[in-house]
């Protein structure tokens, strides 16, 4: 047993009430106590209450909803998911998220109603219009009307909002008429009539019931209507119905009566009379389990078994206004109502108790006494009412309340004890309260039998004891608990939750004893939960860290089997307790896991007692296997009744399959052709599941793998998204997780992903032949290249043989430039202590003779003449000899250099002219030298050899070529002969070589007595100065 502790705000209550409790005198308050029972009189307890709260509900808002005006209809599409239909909106609830499945094209069928055919295929009612509601590549629902092209008139103002499905065809209802479409042939048949009211299905027949008309039905095979007169429905008009089996249906007419009809008697409805379900009923609906729910507008919701027992009843404000209903699944209801759609779960196995039942939560002490229910709860102490069949149970506050309020409660048998945050009070069989002991800061009261109970405060502890008809206490009393936040009862001791450690407080030969257990002997966690199984302890720190102490031996010990037992559970459990029964209730952080006796095993439920808004219940496990679970503001109720039957069954299927670009692959066109096969371009994929059942408090969780060697995956939600799949057969697997597991089972979707075009086998023969005509062709490419490699190989082999020569050459060049070096310089050596001696001394001598009176002007002329033409031989050798440029160039041009060279010659005996033609350009040393030497040797040629008059020297520039041409008027030779004689004529070989030298052209024009033109031209290229 467990018996929980407020919070701080508790205390603080406490605090408050201890105060006000001290200004009052103590025979002041006990005769207050005494007054309260008095008025209240002696009240007994001899009604057994069978506690049931409020079920299960999920209220979604019209804002929710998103699409779903106030009047939709309420049905379900071909998944089982439930859809919100009206003007045009099909609104359907996948898990979690609602959403609007309806084309939405500005012409689209403004849809009314759909339901599903026994043809498998669904149907749609609108104004004007009837037919098909299809899925198609856009992934929404589209209507495909099916309206003849010369339907009658009437059909043009008739909204067909009704719709009865049968096993030949589909009736579409209106006001003005009805069409029916058979399946096997499409034949459509029309049925006029005015002022229908409702139509309604009796077996295989449709009857109409119309304002103003008695009762008629529809004969498809004579095509016609017939009278169905004979009952009292002639004079009567239903405005509502649902079928109660195969030949009877349950009718509402329009003056509020509940009638049974079999197609002639007619019959009153008996819950009706036993209950008074009375009132303007608002809609009728038989569920899939045989029960059936009426909705009475202003009076609520009332679910009748099929035996005709009532076995709910919801007047709550929401429940007062209901329009429509809908259900395809045992224990789930679904509503709508005025301000939005709720999802009932009628069977839940879990029903809430709070402010609508006129209970304060806060950590509330639940105990049964004489056939109630009592709650201390947020200080106070409460107790069930005697309510009406199958409304839940009522609490009010007990009209005795203690000055220092309820904070603790204890109950064993016929006896109820409770305490204040000071003083500890017996429950009198009248409801009186008797004080038996006062405590300081009260927490806890623990019955471990009939006679005997802890009194357990933070300050101290005390013992009571059953004698002589009244409580006692015996003993001396223990030291307190510091922070007693919960205690479990296991056999005669009481085990302490609190911060850090744990507490056991039972009697040793009569005393009270105290021992406690630190955490940290073998956990690091600073909280450890407990719990028991029968005699043995249970300690639950956290995933991994489990203890267990053996109550009746009172030792510590190890217990293997209820260990791996607590570990099959895919929740860590933290507390826990065992019923009458057998069957082991278990918390974890967000509900409760069941273990059921099964044989020598335990079969684990561990998702009908799901919790959505609490966190760390606690279980109160009250005689008679009574459970409770209850949270800091919250308390519920486990309903056995409902907690026996069968789980729902999560079974996930693919509702939506949509690739990368948004289009929609699960048509219903596409569901009737076989496995999916996608090209590549749609290898990336995006699946949408749904559970299958709406049963669950809340959306289960799925996990899947695309192989059956993959281990399995959690999903984030139903969908789930694959990008870039390759091509090959998949098998999706996709199942509930595995807390859902054992109430469900696996979806397995088949697709293949077709190979892109280039690996396909054609592709592959192609790519083949493709490939050989590129070996092919990088064969002979690698000939060519081979041979261009061969090619190049020989240019280089020519290159280096030509460097090679050439550096042979050069080599050779510079061997022979080293002979002449060495020749220079002992001619040099020779010439310069020879001929530039005489030179030199023939330089002194004309120096001398210049400076001798006796010479006179014209011979100091002719002597100073001579002596520049020494001087400048002596230059001329040097120059020669070193190979330098000659001395009439230093510091000049070669045009200069040629006006300098006619002074050297007797300008009296010949007449020496020299013309320049063009725009003069830079030449090279050797060019200027070179072309120097030969006007020089050409000019004193003409002047010596030809006894010339006239000498021209022209010097031409020119854009490719420099010109030199020497012509005299001399007494001329014949070139050929001249050149070819290899005696003397030195001259005209120097000239030819220099030329030769320069990489020009030399022509020699000459006759006898015609005089001589030496003409030279060099490439002006090779013309230009090295830089």
């Amino acid at each position: 047993m467990l018996y929980p502790l407020g919070h701080t705000q508790h205390r603080a209550a406490r605090a408050g009430v201890r105060v006000w409790h001290r200004r009052i005198p103590r025979v002041v308050r006990a005769a207050a106590v005494l007054g309260l029972a008095f008025l209240c009189g002696a009240r007994t307890f001899a009604e057994d209450l069978p506690a049931r709260g409020l079920p299960f509900t999920r209220f979604y808002s019209l804002e929710d909803v998103g699409y779903g005006p106030r009047g939709a209809s309420l049905g379900f599409d071909r998944f089982g998911r439930v859809a919100v239909i009206h003007a045009g909106v099909y609104a359907v609830l996948n898990d979690t998220v609602w959403t609007n499945v309806a084309e939405r094209a500005r012409e689209r069928v403004q849809m009314a109603n759909v339901i599903e055919g026994a043809d498998g295929r669904m149907y749609f009612g609108a104004r004007a219009s009837w037919g098909l509601a299809e899925v198609q590549g856009d992934g929404l629902i589209h209507g495909l009307p099916l309206v003849p092209e010369h339907a009658p008139d009437w059909i043009q103002s008739t909204a067909f909002s009704d719709l009865i499905a049968s096993e030949d065809g589909v009736y579409f209802i209106g006001p003005n008429g009805v069409v029916f479409r058979r399946y096997r042939d499409g034949e459509t048949q029309f049925y006029p009539h005015s002022r229908i009211a409702h139509a309604f299905r009796v077996g295989r027949t449709v009857y109409i019931s119309a304002f103003e008309h008695s009762l008629e039905y529809i004969d498809v095979e004579a095509r016609t209507l017939k009278s169905a007169s004979g009952s009292e429905l002639d004079r009567a008009v239903v405005s509502t119905s649902t079928p109660l089996d195969e030949r009877r249906a349950l009718l509402s007419l329009i003056d509020g009566r509940l009638v049974v009809f079999d197609g002639q008697r007619l019959q009153p409805w008996e819950p009706q009379l036993r209950y008074d379900l009375t009132g303007r009923i608002s809609t009728l609906l038989r569920l899939v389990d045989g029960n059936v729910a009426v909705g009475i507008t202003g009076r609520g919701l009332f679910l009748c078994s099929p035996d005709g027992e009532l076995i709910l009843k919801l007047n709550t404000p929401e429940h007062l206004g209901i329009t429509a209903m809908a259900n395809r699944e045992p224990g789930v209801l679904w509503l709508a109502t005025e301000d939005g759609i709720e999802k009932l779960l009628y069977s839940s196995a879990l029903t809430a108790f709070g402010q609508q039942l006129g209970l304060t939560v806060g950590w509330p002490i639940i105990e049964r006494w004489k056939g109630s229910t009592f709650v201390a709860s947020d200080g106070k102490l409460y107790r069930s009412q005697q309510g009406a069949a199958g409304a839940p149970t009522r609490f009010e506050l007990y009209p005795i309340q203690p000055s220092d309020g309820v904070w603790a409660l204890a109950a064993w048998d016929a006896r109820l004890l409770i305490a204040g945050t000071e003083r500890v009070y017996s429950v009198e069989p009248d409801g009186s309260f008797r004080p038996i002991a006062a405590v300081k800061d009260m927490a806890h009261l623990v019955m471990f039998d009939a006679e005997h109970c802890y009194a357990i405060g933070r300050t101290e502890t005390a013992l009571l004891e059953w004698r002589d008809g009244a409580w006692v206490e015996t003993g001396p009393r223990a030291a307190g608990v510091t922070y007693p936040s919960m205690v479990h009862r296991v056999k005669n001791s009481v085990w302490i939750e609190m911060g850090g450690q744990v507490g056991r407080l039972w009697l040793q030969e009569g005393r009270l004893k105290l021992d406690l257990f630190p955490n940290a002997s073998w956990t690091k966690r600073p909280w450890v939960n407990i719990g028991a199984i029968d005699h043995l302890v249970v300690f639950s720190a956290g995933p991994g860290e489990r203890r267990f102490f053996d109550e009746d031996k009172g030792v510590w010990c190890d217990a293997p089997r209820w260990r791996r037992l607590l570990e099959r559970s895919p929740y860590w459990v933290a507390r826990l307790d065992m019923d009458q029964g057998g069957t082991i209730w278990a918390t974890h952080d967000d509900g409760v896991v069941r273990f059921t006796p099964k044989g020598d095993d335990y079969e684990i439920d561990a998702s009908t007692l799901d919790l959505i808004n609490d966190r760390y219940p606690a279980l109160r496990v009250l005689p008679g296997n009574d459970v409770w679970v209850f949270a800091s503001q919250s308390l519920y109720h486990v309903e056995r009744r409902w907690a026996l039957e069968g789980r729902p069954a999560f079974w996930p299927r693919v509702v939506s399959l949509v690739t990368g670009r948004g289009e929609e692959l699960l048509t219903d066109e596409s569901r009737a052709g076989g496995p999916i096969r996608l090209p590549f371009a749609k290898n990336n994929l995006s699946f949408r599941f749904y559970s299958g059942s709406d049963a669950g408090r809340r959306a289960p969780t799925y996990e899947y793998r695309l192989t059956e060697n993959e281990p399995w995956t959690a999903m984030a939600g139903s969908q789930l998204s694959f990008r870039g799949l390759h091509e090959g057969d998949y098998s999706l697997q996709v199942r509930p997780e595995q807390k859902f597991a054992s109430a469900g089972g696996m979806e397995t979707f088949a697709f293949e992903i077709l190979p892109p075009w280039y690996r396909t086998w054609p592709a592959y023969l192609l790519f083949g032949f493709a490939a050989t005509l590129v070996l092919a062709g990088v064969l002979r490419w690698s000939n060519y290249l081979e041979r261009r490699r061969n090619r190049r190989l020989e240019q280089v082999v020519r290159d280096r043989t030509r460097q090679l020569e050439t550096t042979m050459a050069k080599l050779g060049e510079e061997t022979r430039n080293a002979a002449t070096l060495a020749e220079r310089d002992r001619l040099a050596n020779e010439i310069h202590d020879s001929v530039q001696q005489g030179l030199t001394g023939a330089i002194l001598q004309l120096d001398t003779t210049l400076k001798l009176p006796v010479v006179s002007g014209d011979v100091r002329s002719r002597l100073n003449v001579v002596r520049n033409m020494v001087s400048y031989a002596r230059q001329e050798v040097q120059h020669a000899v070193w190979d330098m440029e000659s001395p009439l160039l230093e510091g000049t041009e070669l045009v200069d250099a040629l006006h300098n060279l006619t002074a050297f010659l007797n300008a009296d005996a010949v007449n020496i002219e020299v013309k320049v033609e063009g725009t003069p350009v830079p030449l090279g040393r050797t060019i200027n030298h070179n072309l120097l030497r030969v006007a020089q040797e050409a000019t004193t040629n003409a002047f010596r050899h030809a006894k010339a008059d006239r000498i021209s020297i022209q010097l031409e520039y020119g854009q490719d070529s420099v010109s030199l041409k020497i012509v005299d008027d001399g007494i001329g030779f014949r070139p050929n002969e001249v050149l070819q004689d290899r005696t003397g004529h030195l001259g005209l070989r120097g000239i030819r070589t220099r030329v030769k030298r320069m990489g020009g052209r030399l022509t020699i024009d000459s006759q006898p007595q015609q005089g001589t033109s030496v003409c030279i031209t060099v490439p002006l290229q090779a013309a230009q100065p090295c830089v």
